[in-house]
């Protein structure tokens, strides 16, 4: 303890020696039903700013989520196994997720520990061609949810999709007109955000 009180520069907060767990009300997904299973994949072989090898559309969902269901998620960097040094840091919007499992192979298996542990709650994790992650959420809120590269460059060239989640009570569930308004919607509040940087 004295030695670790000493590696602290005047003037700094000392850091706990461990960090709280995930809130009480986040609960354990690892054996939970899960609804809906999909597979993202960042980027691809020849390195474009794409999820699933599609540019963001923000006239597009590229999943229909049910309120409340429990999804799972498979995430992978899509660029060739080795390139280590090329990192997607995937995040999502409305809500954490947990790490249900943690894939690593080739020279990333052999020289590093995980970077996440499974069972660990986090909103981003980074995803290289030789590590990837498959997470489990609760799909929260009726609206879209984002997820992108955190690399603004590579979400702003695209790397960057939506998901919808749907209110099964709802009537207008997945119709063309409710999707249109809600994509109209989406848009205006970019263009709003956009505009309140400048």
């Amino acid at each position: 303890e004295e030695e670790r009180a000493a590696a602290v520069a005047p003037g700094m907060a000392k850091l706990p020696d461990s960090l709280p767990g995930p809130p009480s009300y986040y609960p354990d997904l690892r054996g939970a039903d899960v609804s809906q299973r999909e597979e993202l994949a960042f980027s691809d072989s020849s390195g474009g700013n794409v999820i699933n090898d599609k540019m963001f559309n923000v006239s597009r969902a590229d999943w229909h989520l049910s309120l409340g269901s429990v999804v799972e998620w498979r995430l992978t960097g899509a660029e060739a196994p080795g390139t280590g040094a090329k990192t997607h840091p995937y995040h999502q919007h409305m809500t954490h997720f947990q790490v249900v499992d943690v894939r690593m192979q080739g020279p990333a298996k052999a020289e590093h520990e995980p970077l996440v542990a499974v069972g660990d709650w986090r909103d981003t994790l980074p995803l290289y061609g030789d590590v990837g992650f498959t997470i489990r959420f609760v799909a929260p809120f009726v609206g879209l949810m984002m997820v992108h590269c955190h690399i603004q460059k590579h979400s702003d060239n695209g790397m960057l999709a939506l998901a919808q989640i749907h209110d099964a009570a709802s009537e207008e569930e997945r119709t063309p007109a409710a999707e249109a308004r809600e994509a109209a919607a989406y848009r205006a509040s970019v263009r709003g955000a956009g505009a309140s940087r400048e």
